[in-house]
């Protein structure tokens, strides 16, 4: 039978009871062995517990057992544990992607544990799921963010192995995958009408759109832009942005201009590089009166905030579109296929690999499609 003193654990054996100061310590329990069982039946019972976490030995020739109980486990240092771990080594993500990934899910599990509210993986996996509830790609990140905890306190804390969060747990708990967003895309008369109305209030944030738009970046990449010459002798902009993707860096890069279209077809071009390389291109100023630092953060923060973008999003939402910062990147994309840029310069130009450009960017739009289309037909 089993009997539960505090956080400890024993077999009580009645056959031979011991006097009730030996019977348990601090750390440790001494338990008679048991008469009415044979030697494997005791050993198995303790092959279970040992797979729960409770270190079991029997001294030959000894009438008890001594069972090294589980330490308590600190969540909180386990959680730093983690989020250093996956900062500095492995992936080494950035601050940003520790705060929208991991913490919320890892915060709310260890207060759940804290509450006593959670023994197990299986457990803690179900109970930190309701607070995202209808939520489907916030359940499927807190999957990620649990099942690493997790396996971060048996790896490096000694935890219970009844912690592991398994495939099946998260197959049965998850729920239904989130729907597939199609990216959004804008075309050059969007992207010009936002980029307009934000020069009359804002020309720094303006600068910022059209660096953005010209020439493809990831937000994080404003932060690493310098002008300097290429071997031809031209004055071109260089990214020194160097992205971890599962451990490997992609290459710094040269960027190239992808230019939008006037009304009468004409290319619109911003002497970005000259402004920047010359210090006349001003962008964002933060509180100090130093330049902001730009991400996709803050840039989202401020897009928010504008009555273009507003209209625009809802416009994308209409047609099923997923309008976010990246949506510049997206677009880039679409006018180098639609300007006929072979593909591998586009990857190129953008820092991913071709497979990445032809599983994450799109090629295509509605538009591009049906002018493709109108124009191998005037052809014949």
């Amino acid at each position: 039978m089993w009997n539960r003193v505090g956080v400890c654990r024993y077999r009580c054996f009645l056959a031979l009871p011991l006097p009730r100061s030996n019977r348990f310590s601090r750390r440790n329990l001494r338990l008679p062995k048991a008469a009415g069982f044979s030697a494997q039946e005791v050993q198995q019972m303790l092959d279970e517990e040992e797979a729960k976490g409770f270190r079991t030995e029997i001294p030959d020739g000894c009438n008890f057992v001594i069972v090294k109980m589980q330490p308590d486990l600190n969540w909180r240092e386990i959680g730093d544990g983690l989020r250093m771990a996956l900062m500095s080594g492995r992936n080494e993500i950035l601050a940003s992607t520790w705060r929208d990934n991991y913490q919320h899910y890892v915060d709310q599990a260890i207060k759940l544990i804290e509450a006593g509210k959670a023994s197990d993986g299986h457990t803690l996996l179900q109970k930190t799921l309701v607070k995202w509830k209808g939520q489907a790609a916030s359940r499927a990140a807190c999957c990620i963010a649990l099942r690493n905890l997790t396996d971060h306190a048996i790896a490096r804390h000694h935890a219970a192995a009844c912690w592991r969060i398994t495939p099946i747990d998260i197959k049965e708990l998850k729920g239904k995958p989130p729907k597939k967003q199609t990216k959004a895309t804008l075309e050059d008369s969007e992207l010009l009408y936002l980029i307009n109305g934000i020069e009359q209030r804002n020309p720094r944030w303006a600068n910022v759109i059209r660096l953005l738009t010209l020439y493809g970046l990831r937000p994080i990449e404003l932060q690493h832009l310098v002008p300097k010459m290429e071997d031809n002798g031209t004055l071109g902009l260089w990214c020194s942005y160097e992205k971890n993707c599962g451990g490997a860096l992609t290459d710094p890069r040269w960027l190239r201009p992808s230019f939008l279209q006037d009304t009468d077809g004409s290319p619109i071009q911003w002497n970005l590089i000259g402004a920047l390389h010359a210090g006349l291109l001003e962008l964002p100023l933060g509180n100090d009166g130093q330049p902001r630092v730009l991400n996709g953060h803050y840039i989202e923060k401020f897009l928010k905030r504008q009555i273009e973008w507003i209209e625009l999003k809802a416009k994308c939402t209409e047609r099923g579109e997923w309008l976010r910062p990246y949506s510049f990147r997206d677009s880039y994309s679409l006018r180098c296929h639609r300007q006929k840029i072979e593909v591998g310069a586009v990857a190129d130009a953008m820092g991913h690999s071709l497979e990445v450009h032809a599983r994450s960017y799109r090629w295509a739009s509605t538009a591009t499609t049906a002018a493709a289309f109108a124009e191998a037909i005037k052809a014949d």
